[in-house]
């Protein structure tokens, strides 16, 4: 069989948190030692980022980079991230927390779901995930998710940090490892007959050519999109939230405010009448904003929403963005791999734009040898990483439409959102939760192709506390005390390896 061309440059379009992460794993990544790499920005355009949160995935990828946490951290003006708070979802005024899960959980995580069960089954009151994980705890007392001490097993958390920092930072690294950054517009494309990219041309008029593209360019996807005409798929039916409006809080303006209990290791989630708030807490700022539905709410009414909602006067300057939700029919086409928003967005609920990234980065890297070899190997590479990408946006997208789908709120954003059409999968899974069936075992059925698991999908419906009232089946319930000791475990956890103030 003919073998391929070896690849010897790569051109990465758009800067940005997704093109720096891009250019800093492919730099430190030996495979691609004797490839050029060269990333094109425009400084015409500035990043989306206004402050942004994560998953526990993204330390594992500075971990790789072998940068030190502290490093990036200070730089990055970065917080530690427990978990998410969601403050009233179901318009009663109560809230539950999404903890992250790590091994020392799992005996009492155990005991929640026992309860989360009985409960849909018309036994015991509601039970919420909050005090039976660790995270939960350190949330309430408001206490980083580093461990004072040695523990038997390595917890999991993720970050918050200014976004534009963070590709900073990585530009840097990239940099001083051969990436050449060059600054310049991209005024047109060119392609080959057999629709593979051939050359980006500049304003400046000079035509920079490579074997291989990495589209990070952001909503506009100039090439995936709009020079390869890979279809996008449009989920404004199904999530309904198509702007935000934004507005930092500088830390010395918190404390003059009624805000000083604000969170500093956790994200909260505040629903309010056409979507919800986040409020991320950086070390220098708070950064707050209001996601949601144009259809539903002007931009003047969501701006006035927002600044009152954090109680700034309605002359502060905010800032509007429009989001494109979907994902492309294909992350990697021809000679273009797609990533960041230029591949997909769901929304920022739970924090999964930079995971999306780093999962396609790794999967490619992965695949990226193989892809090398010949045209057969090359074709299974890409359907490869095309069928694992697919799979992971619609299992985000089912996990953030439950969060809609399962609201009691009555405002006509809310009552649209409840009716919006959810996949078979998602539609089997919350039947399921309502009518007391087998939950667990239809989440082993799907486990493949969900992109959270069982403790997640225990938070979010028992926090919600999703259940048909009149319902009532058989059902065990735990004992009261073995309950209290699952919580009294989780307190001793936290008391003997990160030191809580008691309230």
């Amino acid at each position: 069989m003919k073998v391929k061309q070896a690849i010897r440059k790569i051109i990465i379009l758009g800067g940005g948190t997704a093109g720096w992460m891009a250019a800093a794993a492919l730099a430190n990544n030996p495979v691609f030692a004797a490839i050029e790499l060269c990333l094109v920005e425009s400084d015409n355009i500035g990043t989306i980022g206004v402050g942004e949160g994560s998953t526990p995935h993204l330390k594992r990828f500075m971990d790789n980079l072998g940068i030190s946490e502290k490093d990036w951290m200070e730089r990055c003006h970065a917080s530690y991230k427990t978990g998410i708070d969601f403050i009233n979802w179901n318009g009663d005024g109560q809230q539950y927390f999404h903890p992250f899960y790590f091994q020392m959980d799992v005996k009492p995580a155990e005991i929640f779901f026992i309860n989360a069960n009985a409960r849909r089954r018309g036994h015991g009151n509601a039970v919420k995930p909050d005090a039976f994980f660790s995270s939960g705890v350190l949330a309430k007392h408001n206490l980083s998710p580093r461990p004072n001490k040695a523990m038997p097993y390595i917890n999991e958390y993720g970050y918050h940090f200014d976004a534009t920092e963070l590709a900073n930072y990585l530009k840097d690294y990239a940099c001083q490892r051969g990436v050449r950054q060059i600054i310049a517009d991209v005024v047109e494309v060119s392609t080959t007959q057999h629709q593979q990219i051939e050359t980006l041309n500049l304003a400046n008029g000079e035509r920079l050519s490579a074997d291989f593209f990495i589209d990070a360019s952001g909503f506009s996807a100039k090439l995936i999109h709009k020079a390869l005409g890979v279809p996008f798929q449009s989920f404004a039916e199904e999530l309904l939230n198509d702007s935000a409006v934004t507005v930092p809080v500088p830390v010395p303006a918190l404390l003059d405010s009624t805000q000083t209990q604000q969170a500093k290791y956790h994200t909260r989630a505040t629903a309010l009448s056409a979507g919800w708030l986040w409020q991320i807490p950086l070390t220098h700022r708070l950064g707050n904003g209001y996601v949601y539905s144009s259809r539903h709410l002007s931009a003047n009414a969501a701006a006035k929403e927002l600044l009152h909602s954090v109680n700034l006067p309605e002359s502060t300057q905010v800032r509007f963005l429009k989001l494109r939700v979907g994902v492309s029919d294909k992350a990697w086409h021809n000679n273009v791999l797609a990533i960041g928003l230029a591949q997909s967005f769901i929304e920022p609920l739970e924090a999964t734009s930079i995971m999306m990234t780093q999962f396609t980065l790794e999967r490619f890297m992965s695949l990226f040898e193989r892809y090398q070899l010949n045209k057969q190997a090359e074709t299974l590479s890409r359907q490869t990483l095309n069928q694992a990408v697919m799979q992971l946006v619609l299992g985000i997208k089912d996990y953030i439409q439950a969060h809609y789908v399962t609201s009691q709120r009555s405002e006509a954003y809310w009552v649209a959102a409840r009716k919006v059409a959810i996949s078979q999968r998602l539609t089997q899974l919350l039947q399921a939760w309502y009518q007391g069936e087998d939950f667990d075992l239809l989440l082993y059925q799907y486990d493949q192709q969900l992109a959270y698991f069982r403790p997640s999908w225990y938070a979010l419906l028992a926090g919600m506390d999703y259940r048909d009232p009149k319902l009532k089946r058989p059902f065990e319930p735990i004992s009261a005390d073995i309950t209290a000791q699952a919580i009294s475990y989780c307190q001793t956890l936290v008391e003997q390896y990160f030191q809580p103030k008691h309230s």
